[in-house]
């Protein structure tokens, strides 16, 4: 695999992971505008838990670009 092959799959990965932090949001968005009567505590314990569960999503996608671009600078 090329050097090239390799920046192309790492940014293909990368979009993917990004594509799927955004579904999360909109459903999660979707979810709350949709509550008959706002949300309720139960509903605030479950977004809690998805921004903790986003949070962790988005560092390792913040990892895994770092270290494609370290790969990438090295040239290997």
């Amino acid at each position: 695999m090329t050097s090239l092959e390799r920046a192309a799959h790492a940014l293909n990965w990368q979009v993917d992971h990004q594509r799927r932090v955004a579904v999360v949001c909109d459903a999660l968005t979707d979810y709350l505008s949709n509550k008959t009567g706002g949300p309720s505590d139960r509903d605030a314990d479950m977004c809690g838990g998805v921004a903790l569960f986003l949070s962790a999503y988005i560092r390792h996608g913040a990892d895994v670009a770092a270290e494609d671009a370290k790969r990438a600078e090295a040239g290997v």
